[in-house]
């Protein structure tokens, strides 16, 4: 059988050569994308019952494959390679209350509550199917490009925060100001502040229903300020942003780049530490310091020696 070891570079690495880690990957994408076509079909039912007749065999399949996948995951996180001084138990906490953590409960636990819940009663909790999507942000741990744009949001999680207190300082001065020169002339659109705020959002982000528009000269000008305003306020996070991206793509490529010499380096490594003279503990403590402290084969060797004589 596999070590607990093995088991976890299965499930948290996706990216290396292993046929039993790519199926598995291949299993929990496969149920996953499966999962969201069952939600699109069983949203065009017209009885939440039919759906859930039709549907819940397939449904618990996929629900059970979750759950099998999160137990999994728990059983592994003890050999997380980032937190060795930590005990068994702390590494499975952080695991289940880290963010993946808690995507890898939500994916399941809606699903195993509809399993169970009565026939009679599947119209009143049919809003448990449609919760079952939350299974698709599983993909960022399959996805590199995935991943790349969530530790973009994380890493520029204080600039979003900030952009989106100017923009409710902004959302309410617009509003405030629109209903000033509006309230009157359209008192079913503009009538408080509140009613103001729709378009005061839809104005600041750019998208520009059009579904209220100020009709006033004042109202007018006010809009066009607003407008201008909107587009450096929208500019500053996507700039960012695509930056932020943009580098965390070279670092990727970067790293790629160095894993892959490291094992072309590690095959030669290998070659050459046969017609050396070594025993075999020996040859690992020499793999570990070229791996470890980046020394060549020579002088990993010459370390190995001193310390042997």
């Amino acid at each position: 059988m596999f070590s607990r070891e093995q088991w976890y570079e299965y499930l948290n690495e996706p990216s290396q050569r292993s046929l039993i880690a790519w199926l598995i990957n291949l299993v929990i994408a496969a149920a996953i994308f499966f999962n969201m076509v069952e939600v699109l079909l069983v949203s065009v039912e017209n009885e939440a019952n039919s759906a859930h007749y039709s549907g819940i065999h397939v449904h618990a399949i996929f629900t059970l494959i979750f759950v099998a996948d999160y137990l999994m995951r728990i059983w592994v996180a003890a050999e997380a390679p980032q937190e060795h001084g930590n005990s068994a138990l702390n590494r499975r906490l952080n695991y289940v209350f880290s963010p993946m953590g808690v995507i890898d409960l939500l994916s399941f636990l809606p699903g195993l509550m509809l399993i169970l819940v009565p026939d009679s009663a599947a119209q009143d909790f049919s809003f448990l199917k449609v919760m079952t999507t939350v299974r698709i942000l599983k993909l960022t741990r399959y996805s590199a490009s995935l991943s790349i744009l969530a530790a973009v949001y994380r890493e520029n999680f204080s600039t979003l925060f900030a952009a989106m207190i100017i923009m409710i300082i902004i959302s309410f001065t617009a509003a405030t100001g629109v209903y000033i020169f509006e309230r009157v002339a359209q008192p079913e659109a503009f009538g408080s502040i509140p009613r103001s705020m729709w378009w005061a959002l839809v104005t600041l982000t750019t998208v520009g229903y059009g579904d209220v528009v100020p009709i006033t000269l004042g109202g007018k000008l006010f809009g066009a300020v607003v407008m201008i305003a909107g587009v450096g306020i929208a500019a500053i996070p996507a700039g960012v942003f695509a930056s932020s991206f943009v580098r965390l793509i070279r670092d990727h490529d970067r790293k790629r780049r160095v894993s892959r010499h490291k094992r072309v380096l590690s095959k030669e490594m290998k070659e050459s530490l046969k017609s050396i003279d070594l025993n075999g503990l020996e040859k690992q403590e020499v793999e570990y310091l070229m791996h470890e402290y980046g020394l060549t084969l020579e002088q990993a060797i010459n370390v190995v020696d001193h310390y042997r004589s």
